[in-house]
């Protein structure tokens, strides 16, 4: 009886809170329901559409002579003459005097030789002589068929062989004062030098490393991706051919000059899978259409080589693309979807897709979070590259 005395009081309290709560919350004012307002995001936005154009493969690599030598003098001497040219960084032309041995010894070796040849001359005359009046004697005294000895056959033959020999002598003693004279095997350039004016030479001694500039190279290597995009078979046997664009420094200015991939060099390497094919360049290719800059050997160059063409393709700008090859898409109530996209291409300026965008779809440049799909966006235009629409533009002249 005691403990219900004590709560009592308590529990009365207690029921007359809930009494007047409820009656507060039955008769009291219904709060005005707002509606929660969306708001647009703002984003960067390109209308796809599809296309014919040619794919390209980037690459890079270093412009090489395809022609180098070690200068080396097949005749031995003192150094009369040098070119002033003979300078690493010297250019010379086909057949220009580079320098010249002393030429005396030789010149002397080549009259000593046609002294030779007159002596051997005379003694085959005087044997063809004997031999005739050696057969006239027989005919008139002999009996019998007469032996090649006694018609002075075999003393004629040995005249003649002698006077071959001599002739011979008389050639590499010519061809040994033409040695004399080391001149330019084609149009090149001098990169080092090792020998000057007086200095005497011995057959094989190396004077300096030449480059031909008639004919440059470029080695490109390609991954796996990349020779998809060309006849591989054709480019090993000749028979294709691929345009490529260099572009590199020159004179603190960039600079391009048009080439052409002429072969791969035929095998894969083990460490890299890379295949190099080689780019060539001659004639006017040596020169930028631009301002004429000639290229330089030992020059790096960025390459893009021209492929293989495919149609109905989107070509977008690079920052449409997302992680794991996907792009987001405006539908009709301009919200963004996520799309899964196969891309043919990719590098720092576009990306070709082959399928997963329809033409006029509009896609999204913007950077945006991982967890968009969904959003209400506002779009703002921009108009393609401009490399991009003279890309797409050519590609359909074509």
């Amino acid at each position: 009886m005691s403990i219900i005395k004590r709560i009592l009081p308590g529990l009365l309290v207690l029921g007359i809170g809930v009494g007047v709560a409820f009656t507060i919350v039955s008769f009291g004012p219904e709060p005005e329901s707002q509606e929660s307002e969306v708001l647009a995001r703002t984003i960067r936005s390109v209308e796809a559409k599809t296309s014919d154009v040619k794919l390209f493969v980037e690459s890079q690599g270093t412009v090489a002579a395809r022609q180098v030598i070690n200068l080396i003098p097949q005749v031995a001497g003192e150094i009369t003459y040098v070119s002033p040219k003979f300078v690493a960084g010297g250019r010379f032309k086909k057949g220009e005097l580079i320098l010249k041995i002393d030429p005396r010894d030789y010149e002397l070796a080549v009259i000593t030789a046609e002294s030779s040849i007159a002596e051997r001359k005379q003694r085959v005359m005087q044997e063809e002589a004997e031999g005739a009046l050696a057969k006239a004697e027989w005919e008139e005294l002999g009996q019998g068929e007469a032996s090649d000895l006694t018609l002075r056959i075999p003393q004629r033959e040995g005249a003649i062989a002698a006077l071959r020999s001599a002739e011979a002598s008389l050639s590499r003693a010519k061809l040994d004062l033409e040695r004399t004279e080391i001149r330019a095997p084609y149009d090149g350039l001098l990169t080092a030098k090792s020998v000057d004016l007086g200095q005497f030479l011995n057959r094989g001694n190396t004077i300096g490393t030449y480059h031909s500039t008639e004919l440059l190279e470029v080695r490109l290597p390609l991954t796996n991706r990349d020779i998809a995009q060309f006849d591989l078979a054709g480019l090993q046997s000749g028979e294709k051919q691929y345009d490529v664009r260099l572009k590199g420094q020159f004179a603190n200015k960039e600079n391009i000059w048009n080439g052409r991939v002429v072969r791969t060099e035929g095998t894969i390497d083990v460490n890299s899978r890379i295949l190099y094919v080689v780019a060539e360049l001659k004639g006017d290719e040596l020169f930028s259409p631009d301002d004429g800059a000639p290229i330089t050997i030992g020059q790096f160059v960025s390459a893009e080589i021209e492929g293989r063409s495919v149609e109905n393709i989107v070509r977008l700008p690079r920052e449409s693309l997302r992680q794991g090859n996907q792009v987001l898409i405006v539908d009709s109530e301009n919200k963004l979807r996520t799309r899964m996209v196969e891309v043919l291409e990719t590098n720092s300026d576009y990306v070709i897709i082959a399928s997963g965008i329809e033409d006029g779809d509009i896609v999204n440049l913007s950077q945006l979070g991982i967890s968009v799909d969904g959003t209400l966006v506002e779009t703002v235009p921009q108009d393609p590259l401009p490399e991009m629409a003279q890309a797409v533009k050519e590609s359909q002249n074509d």
